[in-house]
């Protein structure tokens, strides 16, 4: 009888415990079920992004789409192709360089690769954007070097790499005005600082 009320009350307990640890686990639940539904509107907005721009291009090859989603920055990478070859997987400059994000031949030996020449590409433009910490001056260092934009201490004065910032920046006007109907973003001001 004895042990009867000692295992009444340690099961007694341990519903009090089991319901404390129910109570307590309830708002955490929550709040990752909500953090998963922002991650997920995120995800959507930024795969809206940037099949918005490959439209603007005429491009709905599911590979391209899927090698730029798995980037550091997909919109951003979008961008770059864009701009680089208007999403033309066979694009080969006059300068020599191939493929989508327009990589220099010693880059890449099999440059219609789309995932890889896509991973390379963004990979030495993310590169860029953690040395030089400005877009714009990732971008001018995507299309004339690093070198270049070290030695001019900012966008060096090139006509195509100029042209080349320009286009970019239209692009992402244009595309952040279709998709969102709001105003960009204000460039970061340039940190000629991080340059060296």
């Amino acid at each position: 009888m004895l042990a009867f009320g000692f295992l009444k009350k340690v099961l007694k307990y341990l519903n009090l415990l089991l319901l404390f640890l129910i109570v307590s686990l309830i708002p955490f639940a929550i709040g990752k079920y909500f953090q998963w539904e922002t991650d997920k509107r995120e995800r959507e907005a930024i795969s809206d992004k940037v099949r918005g721009i490959m439209k603007l291009y005429h491009c709905e090859d599911q590979e391209i789409y899927k090698a730029i989603m798995n980037t550091f920055d997909p919109v951003l990478v979008a961008v770059v192709i864009a701009v680089e070859s208007e999403f033309k997987v066979n694009a080969i400059s006059r300068a020599g360089c191939r493929g989508l994000m327009q990589l220099s031949p010693d880059k890449l030996d099999d440059w219609q690769n789309i995932h890889k020449n896509i991973q390379i590409g963004s990979a030495y433009l993310e590169a860029q954007l953690k040395r030089f910490g400005d877009l714009e001056l990732a971008f001018a260092a995507y299309n004339a070097g690093p070198e270049a934009v070290a030695k001019y201490r900012g966008v060096p004065p090139y006509r195509e790499t100029i042209n080349y910032i320009k286009k970019a920046k239209r692009l992402v006007i244009a595309f952040n005005e279709t998709l969102s109907g709001q105003a960009p973003e204000p460039p970061a001001e340039k940190r000629i600082g991080a340059l060296f």
